[in-house]
């Protein structure tokens, strides 16, 4: 790859600071250009044009920070920021808003100077992979649009569902549209008899990084007929994510009519559609009494004209409660929205599945926090003994809209925020870190708690709960030998720990000794 120049620019406020970086600088092996501004203010124009690897600045304790942190990540945020102090140090560390940030003493010639060289090779490391990675961007995006040219049936799927497929793959299933493409489980495609090994190979092509055998399965359409097909798993990666592209090739096709797979009268698509529809704040109307165990009060107090969520036939919402492992913690329930009409009924995690559009999703949890917030102000209790646990989805973070009609509901009834923990996804905070901070801001701002949901064990976890500090983490599936160390190390950052999917008496085991809050049975949502 062609050698690339490492861009500094120096704060020239201190003559000594200068001296020495200058010389510390020219000893370097690197290819640099060194640019010098007389004060911070003149800096903006600066960051706009060059984008610097490295910005160095005399480190004064009396002003603040902050400023230019936001500065950096407003006009460049990949450059680090070098503090020049006399004798303090901190090393390289990443605030919230992404910017890397280090102190370096003055008065130890050799390491500063070891310490400079460092960061000038580590930024030149840092420009390669961003290199790297928007080659990798140009790559997907062209293998995107071959496949979306290709006359072979191609899907891109991830953990047993579609992300994505191919005008060639919609004919061939019978799909009517991308969004029913996407509601259907992979494995719903491939013969009962055959679906075990489909579902092995799909499990093992999400692990490996290399294209798998060509295997022959019976699949079906959506209409039922059967086909004889070869299918290949190769890895790749969508929208930066990482997944896995299924190639099909029919052989064999009108083996025998089976059962049709579409869809056969499901309830919710119906209320699905009223959620998506329906304005998210309708003219107050009294709470659907939800089944729980929870103590209530019997007379709840006059409502307002604060707007809230109307009733849906067919839709309560539920207590489901946490087990308490640690004696000091409040009693914890999860607001838990179910659907019923006649026979059947589709619990929470069915019904996030089967949401087509954030739009839908936003609408339940809407309505879900909505119950929550009738419930508990209807309670007169000045010290609630327990906390009430509510996901909500991301599109409040990328949405000011939906993050603005969050707010106005918890501001309407601020009794009954402190007993809310509103519990955002992992993934999500990761895909929009940019809006993250603002989120937490209006949370402390209205005194609800912040959970984060779905954590995975992967070290990049620690730094990012170090920063954010949620008061209650929710692990994704963490192997039972694991937990003990995961756990210590979460702790750490001051998170009480949730475990969540307990499946055998040995994982029970594991949270039990681990030092968790909670344990919660069943799938996290």
């Amino acid at each position: 790859m062609k050698k690339q120049k490492i861009h500094c620019v120096v704060v020239d406020q201190d003559v000594e600071m200068t001296a020495s970086l200058d010389a510390a600088l020219r000893r370097s092996d690197v290819f640099l250009e060194l640019k010098q501004v007389a004060s911070v203010q003149q800096l903006i124009p600066v960051l706009q044009e060059l984008q610097p690897h490295l910005l160095f600045c005399p480190h004064d304790k009396s002003k603040p920070s902050v400023e230019l942190l936001e500065m950096l990540q407003r006009y460049s945020p990949d450059t680090v920021l070098v503090w020049i102090s006399r004798a303090e140090w901190q090393s390289l560390t990443t605030w919230l808003l992404g910017v890397e940030s280090c102190t370096l003493p003055l008065n130890d010639a050799d390491y500063f100077s070891q310490y400079i060289d460092f960061l000038l090779h580590y930024s030149a490391i840092k420009q390669d992979f961003r290199d790297c990675k928007h080659l990798l961007g140009v790559s997907e995006l062209r293998c995107h649009w071959l496949v979306d040219y290709s006359w072979e049936a191609i899907a891109y799927i991830s953990e047993g569902m579609h992300l994505y497929a191919n005008s060639a793959y919609v004919s061939l299933f019978g799909f009517e549209n991308m969004a029913e493409v996407r509601s259907m489980p992979v494995a719903s495609l491939a013969e009962q008899t055959e679906r075990k090994i489909f579902e092995a190979m799909s499990k093992v092509a999400d692990a490996s990084s290399k294209p798998s055998n060509r295997l022959l399965l019976t699949l079906r359409t959506l209409d039922g007929e059967r086909m004889r097909a070869e299918i290949r798993f190769i890895p790749a990666v969508l929208k930066s994510r990482r997944c896995v592209q299924l190639h099909v090739r029919p052989l064999e096709r009108n083996i025998l009519k089976g059962v049709s797979l579409r869809k056969q009268d499901n309830p919710w698509e119906t209320m699905e559609q009223h959620l998506q529809d329906t304005p998210p704040t309708l003219p107050v109307s009294p709470p659907v009494a939800p089944s729980t165990s929870v103590p209530t009060q019997s007379t709840p107090p006059k409502m307002t004209k604060t707007v809230m969520p109307s009733p849906i036939n067919g839709m309560e919402m539920r207590f489901q409660k946490f087990q308490r492992l640690d004696e000091m913690m409040p009693n914890l329930y999860m607001a838990a929205p179910e659907f019923r009409q006649k026979d059947q009924l589709l619990d929470y995690s069915t019904l996030l599945k089967q949401l087509v559009t954030p739009t839908s999703r936003f609408r339940l949890d809407y309505w879900n926090l909505g119950q929550v917030v009738l419930k508990l102000s209807s309670q007169k209790s000045e010290k609630p003994d327990y906390l009430v646990f509510v996901s909500v989805g991301g599109a409040i973070l990328n949405n000011e809209e939906n993050l603005k009609r969050i707010i106005e509901l918890l501001n309407a009834f601020p009794n009954t925020t402190r007993r809310i923990v509103l519990a955002l996804q992992y993934r999500d905070c990761m895909e929009q870190m940019v809006h993250l901070g603002n989120v937490i801001k209006l949370f402390k701002a209205v005194k609800v708690r912040l959970a984060i949901d779905g954590v995975p064990d992967e070290p990049s976890v620690l730094r990012f709960m170090q920063v954010v500090k949620p008061v209650l983490v929710r692990l994704n599936a963490v192997k039972p030998e694991r937990l003990p160390v995961w756990i210590a190390q979460l702790t750490e950052s001051q998170c009480k720990i949730i475990i969540s999917g307990i499946q055998d008496n040995a994982a029970l085991n594991a949270a039990y000794s681990s030092g968790a809050a909670y344990v919660h049975d069943g799938a996290i949502t």
